[in-house]
């Protein structure tokens, strides 16, 4: 929701920028008629933004599992990438003990898996929460019962230890590639 209403609010300010005496003459309903592709401009932009933003993103997954010798398994973008949907829906397979952690998964995409130091490894990019909004989150598995990782932000099931994306300004976010190796480079630091 918060995301929703700082989209709005950007976009009012980005119409109040190319209109600013129009919208406040009493005469706006003419203006906004004259410009009535404002708004359906911003919004195809804002899609072809965040199309573009895992465009990239998969990209450097790709790029990031190979440098590794990690299996990519896909897919490149959420599979429902303009919509967050209310459910789980996932392309590649994915371990049933991911649909128990909390906050709620509900889109899979960018699946890597492979093995570090004897230890099997699964990152993924994932949308969290409830409701009709979410976050985008990397998650970094690894099959041990015992926490390899430098934090207690942790969660554990079914014998995976689940290292949960960065959380800044209330909200998660994906990992870069950097930060990714780091916290693998941390399984070899036992």
């Amino acid at each position: 929701m918060k995301r929703i209403l700082i989209f709005a609010g950007s976009a009012l300010v980005v119409v109040w920028l190319l209109f600013p005496a129009d919208i406040v003459s009493p005469d706006w309903h003419v203006v906004m008629t004259r410009n009535w592709w404002v708004a359906p401009a911003l919004v195809i932009a804002a899609l072809a933004a965040m199309r573009i933003f895992y465009l990239i993103r998969a990209r450097a997954m790709r790029g990031f599992a190979s440098r590794l010798g990690f299996q990519y398994i896909g897919p490149g973008a959420p599979p429902s990438w303009w919509w967050n949907p209310p459910h789980l829906k996932t392309r590649p397979p994915v371990p049933a003990w991911v649909s128990v952690l909390q906050p709620r998964i509900r889109q899979v995409w960018n699946m890597i898996e492979g093995e570090r130091n004897g230890v099997s490894v699964l990152i993924f990019d994932s949308i969290i929460g409830g409701g009709g909004g979410g976050a985008p989150c990397t998650h970094i598995a690894v099959q041990k019962e015992e926490n390899p990782f430098e934090t207690d932000k942790v969660e554990q099931s079914d014998g995976w230890t689940v290292l949960r994306g960065v959380r800044f300004l209330g909200f998660y976010w994906t990992m870069g590639t950097k930060q990714l190796a780091e916290h693998l480079d941390e399984l070899g630091n036992e």
